[in-house]
């Protein structure tokens, strides 16, 4: 069974024919789109050898051998198909967009990008739309941690993201109960801050900003 967070995920992924998962790890998402017929192939991708061997031994277990591949690769740059959708979760955003900005020619051309960054996703958020990427959708889980997922797709327009947007989102549904937790959590995080640095304008604007939407 799925974690929330990965469950999210998947739960993000439209139907494609070739799914690139980059930094599969343990391989359960990959195997779980190609189970659920998300994806009618799959590339498990991983910058080491270890990942992509416990990767290679769920889909064993699960007695799944076809249509799928595993590539040692820093994002896509040893992968050799192009595929159509991308999930690159689990990393901090400054690596997700390095990897993106890598490559990106070939980003451009994938229909969807799926992100989940377990930090700074205010950067994530600002960097993508500053590369021309649409957010699609986003949502949000609680599994120990708050967890943020978005989709993405190129169109060339770089979007100007308000404070409120880039720290805090800009398509989770804002009657999602998670959404008022983390934004609840959020704002007893930045009080802390605030409390130990009462100068600092960035946090006392974002604080003032939270406080108007509870």
């Amino acid at each position: 069974m799925l974690s929330k967070r990965l469950t999210m995920i998947l739960n993000l992924i439209e139907p494609c024919n070739i799914l690139a998962d980059i930094g599969t790890d343990h391989g359960y998402l990959a195997l779980e789109a190609l189970q659920s017929q998300r994806a009618k192939q799959v590339i498990a991708s991983d910058v080491r050898i270890g990942p992509l061997k416990q990767a290679q031994k769920t889909f064993a277990k699960a007695n799944v051998f076809e249509n799928v591949s595993y590539v040692i690769s820093n994002g896509l740059h040893d992968i050799k198909i192009q595929p159509d959708a991308v999930i690159i979760s689990g990393m901090g955003a400054e690596l997700i967009l390095s990897i993106i900005k890598t490559d990106l020619d070939r980003f451009k051309n994938i229909h969807q990008i799926i992100l989940q960054a377990n930090t700074k996703l205010d950067v994530l958020r600002k960097g993508m739309a500053e590369l021309g990427f649409s957010m699609v959708s986003e949502t949000i889980v609680q599994d120990g941690f708050f967890y943020v997922a978005q989709s993405y797709r190129f169109i060339g327009l770089c979007e100007v993201l308000t404070e409120f947007q880039a720290h805090f989102g800009l398509l989770i549904d804002h009657n999602d109960p998670v959404y008022t937790l983390y934004l609840k959590s959020e704002q007893e995080r930045l009080a802390y801050i605030l409390n130990h640095n009462p100068n600092s304008d960035k946090h006392k604007l974002l604080y003032d900003t939270l406080k108007t939407r509870l």
